[in-house]
């Protein structure tokens, strides 16, 4: 099975815009956009536990949630500080008398700022905004709301009016519920538990394909050991149903407890096997090649759709060991151009030519994109191909729209 084919299952599966009725007091609604939210049912009101990614988005859950229930939402949770969970929150605005959200922690004021440009560029390019429609994977969310997602996200968001330092407990419009930190892809994660339905929305720590440690668009590096830590103390919680801020709900008390544990798991494996590597001498090159997740790991939640092996063995090498792999060649290095310029001269415009020609006749194609480096200007048409074919052979949703976004860019 190719990639693109593996995304689509995945996204049929995993992805589709659906709304999960769990029981009549909790809905969810699945993948409205890249992100759910859940409703609460309370006594005369609703509490919705995030608020999708924009009003684009958080419009339709309003609509169909009208259809089960005529109580207004008076009360938002945010699980994380990530848009996503916010962005659409300004559409209820007003009915909403209260929102909840997690204290932030110290974070670096200037990079946040001085990075937004790029960040945003790198956005648009991994979640394939400027693609052709036949590039994209079908989840169910049309292109035009995609786009005018991500052109509103967070437009008219609702900043908290109360925030959660610690766990607490608290009981609102008859609903018993804990508010628990639970710090994992973002350090300001909370957990809402709700104790008489045994239900766990977790936010975006977990959820349903390996994590993107090193998220292409740049981010802060994010803490294996607490990660691991949190889905724990969820697990230890014992609940009967899994409502994440992305993908599907797990319902099924020895199922949820399945799921948490293997997820915490594997992620320890790959920090454990990736330290112990570091220590014995392995560069990183060779830590990548002889460490992947073993057949025990090998589930429908923890898939590469989303993130990478690879790149969490490159991040965890970059958190603890810096920008130095240990090679004396690196501490001073020539740069990139003039290193290629000699390699060119030593090998020559005919050969390279031919090996970057039979690279891509034989499906070579990251070592053709890698040659075309050495004169990107030169092997312009070559490397467009190169990305192109890349892209279309990745089963990791973000790489394959970054790949196909850089070969529309030649």
């Amino acid at each position: 099975m190719n990639g693109e084919q593996k995304l689509k299952d995945y996204a049929a599966s995993c992805l589709a815009k659906k709304v999960y009725v769990i029981d009549n007091d909790i809905i969810h609604f699945a993948n409205f956009g890249s992100s759910s939210c859940t409703a609460v049912i309370g006594e005369h009101s609703v509490i919705l536990i995030d608020a999708v990614r924009s009003s684009v988005y958080a419009r339709q859950v309003r609509e169909i949630l009208s259809e089960y229930t005529d109580k207004p939402v008076r009360t938002i949770i945010y699980t994380t500080i990530l848009p996503e969970t916010q962005g659409g929150s300004g559409v209820f605005a007003d009915t909403v008398e209260q929102v909840i959200g997690c204290t932030e922690t110290v974070r670096p004021r200037i990079a946040r700022t001085c990075l937004n440009d790029v960040k945003e560029m790198r956005k648009i390019f991994t979640r394939g905004y400027g693609l052709a429609d036949k590039l994209i994977i079908p989840d169910g969310n049309t292109r035009q709301e995609v786009i005018t997602s991500f052109d509103s996200t967070r437009d008219s968001w609702l900043e908290p009016t109360m925030w959660i330092e610690n766990n607490c407990s608290m009981e609102i419009d008859g609903v018993r519920l804990s508010l628990l930190r639970t710090p994992g892809e973002t350090p300001e994660t909370i957990t809402v538990w709700l104790p008489e339905k045994k239900a766990a929305a977790v936010g975006s720590l977990f959820y349903g394909t390996f994590p993107n440690f090193n998220i292409l668009t740049g981010s802060d590096y994010m803490e294996t050991e607490i990660w691991c830590d949190s889905l724990r103390k969820v697990r230890d919680l014992e609940p009967e149903i899994l409502l994440p801020a992305m993908t599907v709900p797990v319902t099924g008390r020895e199922n949820v407890r399945t799921v948490l544990t293997t997820f915490a798991d594997a992620l320890e494996y790959i920090l454990t096997e990736t330290l112990t590597g570091i220590n014995d001498g392995l560069d990183l090159d060779e830590i990548i090649a002889s460490v992947s997740l073993p057949e025990q790991y090998q589930t429908w939640y923890l898939e590469e759709r989303f993130g990478r092996v690879e790149w969490m063995i490159r991040a965890i090498w970059a958190r603890n060991m810096g920008w130095f792999s240990g090679l004396a060649a690196e501490l001073t290095p020539l740069p990139a151009e003039t290193f290629h310029e000699e390699l060119i001269q030593l090998i020559g415009y005919e050969k390279l030519s031919q090996r970057i020609g039979r690279a891509l006749s034989d499906g070579e194609y990251q070592l053709a994109l890698q040659l075309c480096e050495l004169d990107s200007r030169r092997y312009r048409v070559q490397k467009k191909q190169a990305l192109k074919a890349l892209g279309r052979e990745s089963d990791c949703l973000g790489e394959r729209y970054f790949l196909l976004a850089r070969a529309e860019e030649l």
